[in-house]
């Protein structure tokens, strides 16, 4: 059987796309082992015999279906999560909390990135690794520019972003 993460894109986030964990959770037991969620942000640990790209769409179906929101889904290896968190560029004496991975739905065209490395961000700094988004935010995620509406409109992409300490305690979860 395979772990997987699964990122929800933008739940509970500004009183929009409310999910309550608790019902969510209930909801994939019925399809799925060993379910766990992670704070109230849709961060979702499973188990399943069902490839990624299953789960994806089905996880996806399930939320339309069942509590009518269209909500993007990422969906992880727990290989795949170590990998992401290995490749972070910043220093990691950093904050966590101010060390941010955003996973995209495609990797960014090369155009559209070069416009993007022509921003003025001030004192943020970001690193794109193929369908990653990596960002260090000195001043916090309160008064960032980069923000995932500012980084999906610029980059024409979805995305959905944790900052390095969920990350971290949701590969704790999978090991």
């Amino acid at each position: 059987m395979q772990i997987y993460v699964i990122l929800l894109r933008a739940v509970n986030v500004s009183g929009k796309n409310i999910i309550k964990m608790a019902e969510l959770k209930a909801l994939l037991q019925k399809h799925y082992n060993n379910v766990q969620t992670y704070i109230q942000s849709g961060n979702i640990i499973l188990q399943t015999d069902q490839d990624k790209q299953f789960v994806k769409s089905h996880i996806y179906a399930l939320i339309k279906e069942h509590l009518q929101l269209d909500i993007e889904v990422f969906v992880l290896t727990a290989d795949e999560l170590s990998l992401i968190i290995r490749d972070n560029p910043f220093d990691v004496d950093l904050a966590f909390n101010n060390v941010y991975i955003t996973l995209l739905d495609q990797k960014p065209d090369e155009e559209i990135i070069r416009q993007f490395d022509e921003l003025d961000l001030g004192d943020e700094k970001y690193w794109i690794q193929g369908d990653v988004l990596y960002f260090y935010l000195p001043k916090g995620m309160a008064n960032s520019k980069l923000s995932n509406p500012f980084i999906e409109r610029k980059l024409k992409v979805k995305g959905t972003g944790r900052n390095l300490n969920t990350m971290h305690k949701l590969l704790d979860l999978v090991k």
